[in-house]
């Protein structure tokens, strides 16, 4: 028996001995010869271009027509009868008068786009010629105003509304009234340059019907422009 194990021992030298002398290690793993592809990075999109506001500055002629009427109540006077000799009074009656003019104005505005549909502007318009209405006093006119103009673009062109409010002076017989309260317009503008823009448009700068003396109410104002936008 002692024999049998001794043989055993000789036989398993022998063999580790015959393959190599050393423990069995596994031969490595023959790497692809294709080089790895590293994984897809999806682009990020860029951010889009946000938009200064816009400042510009303009000027306009234009035309303004104003209305007005009058009332006053007339006192009807005393007639005498020489033949019965007696007196009679007249009843009062009431006297209606009043018309409308045009005048030239200009006009200076200022603004600033807050985007593409929106912009904030103002506006003071003066006429430079009196309104000479039929049998009334010549009537002076001023006005300042500040509107919300959303607008629309095309490609080279626009169109806009102004929704405001103003403040409007008269002056008549030498004494100045002031009133003011909602306005509003429209008006389209054509791209000359980057930099100019023409445009024309119209304004209702009053409608309060205020009277600028005892007998005498300032009806309307009506203003058309035609003018150029700066936006340096």
């Amino acid at each position: 028996m002692k024999k049998l194990t001794t043989f055993i021992g000789i036989a398993l030298v022998s063999t580790n001995a015959l393959f190599g002398g050393g423990p069995f290690v596994p031969a490595p793993t023959p790497e692809p010869d294709t080089e790895p592809v590293a994984p897809a990075i999806s682009e990020v999109p860029e951010a889009p271009e946000t938009k200064d506001f816009q400042p510009y500055f303009g000027g306009a002629i234009g035309s303004s027509s104003a209305s007005v009427s009058s009332e006053a109540e007339v006192c009807g006077g005393c007639e005498y009868d020489k033949i019965n000799q007696t007196t009679t009074k007249k009843d009062d009656t009431i006297l209606r008068w009043g018309g409308s003019d045009d005048a030239a104005t200009i006009m200076a505005l200022a603004g600033v786009e807050i985007n593409d549909f929106l912009a904030i502007e103002g506006r003071f318009t003066k006429a430079v010629s009196d309104f000479e209405i039929k049998d009334h006093q010549p009537i002076s006119f001023y006005n300042a105003a500040i509107y919300l103009k959303p607008q629309y673009k095309f490609e080279m062109a626009s169109i806009y509304g102004l929704i405001g409010y103003g403040y409007s002076s008269f002056d008549f017989m030498g004494n100045t009234t002031s009133d003011s309260g909602f306005q509003y317009g429209a008006g389209a503008s054509y791209d000359i340059t980057d930099e100019i823009t023409a445009f024309a448009d119209y304004t209702k700068l009053y409608g309060g019907g205020k009277k600028i003396s005892e007998a005498t109410t300032m009806n309307d104002v009506d203003s058309v422009n035609v003018g150029i936008i700066y936006k340096p």
